[in-house]
């Protein structure tokens, strides 16, 4: 999972871009890079590490464009290096071009071989560089028409945001399962991952761009472009469980509300539940406990202190370093803790080890009972979109019924979302499009 900012037309380009990346680290926190048309050239610049690190004060002075795209990546292909940090930047017969995508494309290996075969020569390991040499090989007359073209070779997901002299670019799979929404900010257009980038930078949403849909974004004025057949819409929806901020917008209103909706659901499946109090693991859990504790009765108590400088544990590279940062970052509050029976909910149970710590450290500290609550169904495929489950022997839940599970992380009582009740929540009783892959193994594309 990675994010993606463009701003056009405007003096601050890459100040406003810069904000948009920070708004949107949470997507991605390896790298972040940035590219900016000045003058009719094209300059880009990336770095590992988070947005704060990788720009300077001193390297926006001559870092400035009329439009700028940037990208904050966790690596699902590709390793964590600098090589792989986008935006890319190539220069073909079309010009000077910079991409940035959010996704992962399933048939990238057998494209990557066809093209090697053809003479390509790859320069990073991630699956992005294959629409470059794709549009390298097979142009038409326009940036835009070549991007047409190309994109229907894909597979997968993705949002895709180019930048060329005098032209800003997004696009998105015709499943749409990656977000990609539309902004305004007075004359210039934004096109963000998520809504609240846009709103944080001043601007306001006009609309998401469709599956399918290319739009071109030339001297203040917007081009709109289907491509490919129209396909079912599945819009992945571990956005709305854990990925997107809270103030986002997806289907018609917040997550947090979706979020909340899902705790209210949750206690309805367990109207009978017997306990102390109810608390979230922060930051996503906290909205459902508060859902789950005003539908219950029962009161929302804080149970841990969140060390707010440590990353999010799921999307570090490492398992080591997801299993240091998930116990660095949460400590227990004993005196909230001693002696309760705990109501205590979590969006997901991936690999089940950062669920064994945090029920450890709680009993540790003097909870009497911890009843487990997750807010989606058990995760028992794995994920070919851009979420960092790769083979389903990493889930636990593809290995384990739930009462092993239950037994494996020491909860005293495990209990799921139903994937109906996920979907009512997240769909806010109208969208019923989602990709729900990773509950079912029904996936939208080919995998391979």
């Amino acid at each position: 999972m990675c994010g993606i900012f463009g701003i056009s037309d405007n003096k601050d380009a890459s100040k406003l871009n810069y904000v948009g990346l920070f708004t949107l680290q949470h997507r991605g926190q390896e790298s972040a890079g940035m590219a900016v048309d000045s003058k009719g050239s094209i300059h880009y610049y990336n770095g590992m590490g988070l947005v704060s690190e990788v720009f300077s004060n001193d390297m926006f002075q001559s870092f400035q464009g009329s439009s700028a795209i940037g990208h904050v990546r966790y690596s699902t292909t590709g390793s964590s290096n600098v090589n792989n940090a986008q935006p890319l930047f190539f220069n073909s017969y079309l010009g000077q071009t910079a991409i940035a995508h959010n996704g992962n494309l399933t048939n990238a290996a057998a494209l990557r071989t066809q093209l090697q075969k053809q003479g390509a020569i790859f320069q990073t390991s991630t699956d992005s560089e294959v629409i470059i040499h794709l549009m390298a090989k097979y142009h038409r007359a326009t940036i835009e028409d070549t991007i047409a073209d190309n994109l229907n070779k894909l597979e997968g997901a993705y949002s895709f945001l180019f930048l060329s002299p005098g032209k800003m670019i997004g696009a998105r799979d015709p499943n749409g399962i990656r977000p990609l929404v539309l902004g305004k900010l007075g004359k210039s257009y934004i096109l963000s991952s998520e809504t609240c980038a846009i709103e944080v930078v001043g601007g306001e949403v006009v609309r998401e761009i469709e599956p399918g849909e290319i739009v071109v974004i030339e001297k203040g004025k917007l081009k709109f472009k289907k491509f490919g057949k129209p396909r079912k819409t599945a819009k992945c929806i571990f956005e709305q469980v854990y990925f997107a901020r809270p103030d986002s917008v997806f289907s018609g209103r917040t997550v947090q509300l979706a979020r909340y909706d899902i705790g209210r659901l949750l206690a309805r499946e367990m109207k009978n539940v017997k306990a102390d109090i109810v608390s979230g693991v922060p930051d996503s859990g906290t909205a459902y406990a508060l859902g789950f504790a005003k539908e219950s009765g029962l009161p929302y108590q804080t149970v841990f202190m969140r060390n707010r400088y440590t990353g999010r544990s799921f999307i570090q590279p490492d398992q080591k370093i997801r299993e240091f940062t998930a116990h660095l970052k949460l400590a227990p509050i004993k005196d909230v803790i001693k002696g309760k029976t705990i109501i205590l909910i979590d969006d997901s149970l991936v690999r089940g080890t950062t669920s064994k710590k945090i029920i450890k450290n709680l009993k540790k500290a003097g909870a009497k009972k911890i009843i487990m609550v997750i807010g989606s169904p058990p995760i028992t495929n794995s994920c070919y979109y851009g979420i960092d489950t790769p083979t389903r022997k990493e889930l636990i839940a593809a290995k384990l019924k739930t009462e092993q599970i239950r037994k494996f992380i020491n909860a005293d009582a495990l209990h799921y979302l139903n994937l109906p009740d996920l979907i009512k929540a997240c769909g806010n009783n109208k969208d019923k499009d989602f990709c729900t892959a990773c509950f079912t193994g029904k996936y939208p594309t080919r995998t391979k």
